[in-house]
């Protein structure tokens, strides 16, 4: 009897500090870190087809027999072209085709060239969202003469050397910067020669 007395304490007792004590602390809840912000892939990115708009401006010289014209203003037009990616090198063709209105009026004629359109080669240095380019090609350029020694629909083939800066958005999208020098020798006659200098800043969707 006394042994069993003494175990009821001994029970009520513990109850009492364990009531005393409070709850068992809960366990802090785990931390799920955050997933990592996709990273954007910058290698390989250049190869296959584009195509865009181009918007800039134009200079003209044309030097004839009679006077040497000047002129300049806003061209703009559309590119497509195709890259082949070979890892730091991209080479690829690109069709340019630009709408114009660079106009001459002077005392010995008037006249405008209406388009310039171009077929180039392009090789560059592919730097991962970037890509530095340099291109040789052909140009074609029409002019309509109005009036005076420039007078007749004048219109030649010729050479056009560039160098460009392209930086892909992301990808699909593409922006950049481009130069490119135009010559023209005996442009629709014995004698006519015209340089072009365009500058053109560009917007590229990358299929």
């Amino acid at each position: 009897m006394y042994r069993m007395t003494s175990l009821i304490a001994v029970g009520i007792a513990t109850a009492g500090m364990a009531h005393a004590a409070g709850p068992a602390p809960a366990e802090p809840d785990m931390m799920v870190a955050p997933a990592p912000a996709p990273v954007y892939d910058t290698s390989g990115d250049w190869g296959g087809g584009y195509g865009g708009v181009q918007l800039g401006y134009g200079t003209a010289d044309f030097t004839t027999s009679v006077d040497d014209y000047d002129s300049d203003g806003v061209i703009g037009g559309f590119h497509l072209g195709y890259n082949w990616d070979f890892g730091d090198w991209v080479v690829g063709p690109e069709l340019q085709y630009d709408f114009t209105d660079l106009s001459i009026d002077s005392g010995t004629g008037t006249g405008s060239f209406d388009e310039i359109a171009r077929l180039n080669l392009r090789a560059g240095r592919d730097l991962g969202r970037g890509l530095l380019y340099g291109s040789v090609g052909v140009a074609y350029a029409n002019f309509d003469g109005v009036s005076g020694a420039l007078s007749g629909d004048l219109e030649d083939p010729g050479y056009v050397l560039g160098v460009g800066y392209d930086y892909k958005l992301n990808d699909d999208w593409s922006v950049g910067g481009q130069y490119q020098y135009h010559q023209f020798d005996d442009f629709g006659a014995d004698g006519n020669d015209v340089d072009f200098g365009t500058a053109h800043l560009r917007a590229t969707y990358n299929f």
